[in-house]
């Protein structure tokens, strides 16, 4: 809470003297020059800057096939928890090219920083938006997953003029969303993602002119980046909002945003659930009422809300959701009373239920609570083991295999505790699991000092050599 607030605190500060000062320094004319030498610069469909306020703040753009010299187009700035701004942008280079939005991403934003540098760093991304991009200053979108999520939605919420607001895996306190700014946030979380709860709590708000601008997001699958559909249907609902605002001229933009929504309908999307299912007529009538005919979503939506297959799993999903918490804070009790034979055997029971399970809800649940606990001992693991606890540690290392045993960073850093101790068979053996796993770092193995003594065992390196870059 300490850096939460220090960092709204700059945030307003920040954005508000770059806003009142950077129209006043640099004229139309000289903005128009610099988009245009940036651009043909461009040697990829990726293209990798400096920011014009700080050079040390890099960041990575697409434009989208259609882009022409001297048009504006809207920008959605992309926050990847690990800083991957490439991966952010690659993912959802074709849903860029159907809406026409420039995406930005960067490095500079992830997981750890203190509010301070966040805002540094943001201050120098809004910059780059108006100095060195053809973009529109009123059609300014950002969005993350996970912690870049929080990072986004602190960006959005301090008073910076972004229209839009995109989370997926993490909310915010509902709270600190005033006078409608931005003007649209989409909320996105997968049933086995542990952050669900959150997604969730924002339907408690009770203003009905809020309630109308929050789509709520969900389907199967675990904490991770929204899928490119649901990318897809991102942009459209900021379309359709921007030109229900009148930020958007182009009304036959609508047209688009109606065709995308009868594809995704006509598919299987979100058609596993019928929470799901409702959710997506929910956000059709939200961003396209008054503007598109779409009687039928809206009968279709209104029907099955009062279904009794609705209300039915409705009823049993919040009463899992009640229960889980009481579950994870038991689990949570147990780390550092419970020893590691009783967490391996209480992990294989979990792992198998989650397997074996044949309602979608329940296996949902367990599988938040598993995910739960996995970020819950990887973050005490990095603590402590920064701060040189090697006993906690070596404990934290072990539940962390136990409860996530397809995790290729919990065998990586099992790898790094046995070389704490010198057992060179276990790290070899960990770091062998590690790769098989999916490790593809092989470049952070060489540069962890722990390794250090094993540089020169023929062993450890033929097993080094064999993880992919």
């Amino acid at each position: 809470m300490k850096y939460y607030r220090l960092f709204m605190l700059l945030m307003v500060l920040m954005t508000g003297l770059f806003l009142s000062c950077s129209s006043n320094s640099v004229s139309k004319q000289s903005s128009e020059s610099k988009n245009t030498e940036s651009i043909d610069q461009a040697t990829s469909d990726i293209i990798d800057r400096s920011c014009s306020l700080d050079p040390t703040i890099q960041f990575s753009y697409y434009l989208p096939k259609s882009f022409l010299e001297g048009k504006k187009y809207p920008v959605l700035l992309l926050f990847d928890p690990h800083g991957d701004a490439h991966f952010a942008i690659e993912k959802y280079k074709s849903a860029a090219d159907k809406f026409e939005y420039i995406l930005m991403s960067t490095n500079a934003i992830k997981n750890g920083l203190d509010g301070e540098a966040a805002g540094h760093a943001m201050q120098s991304l809004l910059g780059s938006l108006t100095s060195q991009l053809p973009v529109y200053p009123t059609r300014v979108y950002v969005g993350g997953f996970s912690g870049g999520a929080r990072y986004a939605a602190m960006l959005a919420m301090s008073g910076s003029g972004i229209q839009g607001l995109m989370v997926a895996g993490a909310g915010f306190p509902i709270d600190n969303w005033k006078n409608l700014t931005p003007s649209v946030i989409i909320a996105a979380a997968n049933d086995g993602d542990m952050n669900l709860p959150e997604i969730l709590a924002l339907n408690d708000i009770q203003d009905k002119d809020q309630r109308s601008r929050v789509l709520i997001m969900r389907d199967k699958g675990i904490h991770e980046w929204p899928s490119l559909d649901k990318m897809k249907e991102c942009l459209a609902i900021f379309t359709a909002f921007a030109v229900r605002d009148s930020i958007e001229s182009d009304k036959t933009k609508l047209d688009l945003v109606l065709s995308t929504y009868d594809s995704l309908d006509k598919s299987h999307y979100c058609s596993t659930s019928k929470i799901h299912k409702s959710l997506f007529y929910e956000r059709i009538v939200k961003s396209l009422a008054y503007q598109k005919d779409i009687d039928k979503y809206g009968e279709a939506y209104a029907t099955m809300i009062q279904s009794s297959n609705y209300l039915s799993e409705k009823n049993m999903e919040q009463n899992l959701v009640k229960e889980e918490s009481g579950i994870k804070n038991n689990y949570y009790a147990a780390m550092g009373t419970k020893d590691t034979i009783w967490w391996y055997n209480e992990m294989q029971k979990l792992n198998s239920s989650i397997i074996n399970e044949k309602n979608n809800l329940k296996q949902a649940q367990l599988m938040r609570i598993r995910n739960g606990l996995s970020l819950m001992c990887y973050m005490n693991l990095d603590k402590t083991m920064k701060a040189n606890s090697n006993q906690d540690a070596y404990y934290l290392s072990v539940l962390y295999r136990n409860i996530d045993p397809d995790n290729s960073e919990a065998w990586f850093l099992a790898a790094v505790m046995e070389a704490r101790i010198n057992n060179k068979i276990r790290v070899i053996d960990f770091l062998n699991t590690a790769g098989k796993k999916g490790f593809n770092q092989r470049a952070r193995v060489n540069q962890t000092t722990d390794f250090n003594s094993l540089l020169g065992d023929p062993l450890f390196q033929d097993a080094v050599n064999k993880l992919p870059n």
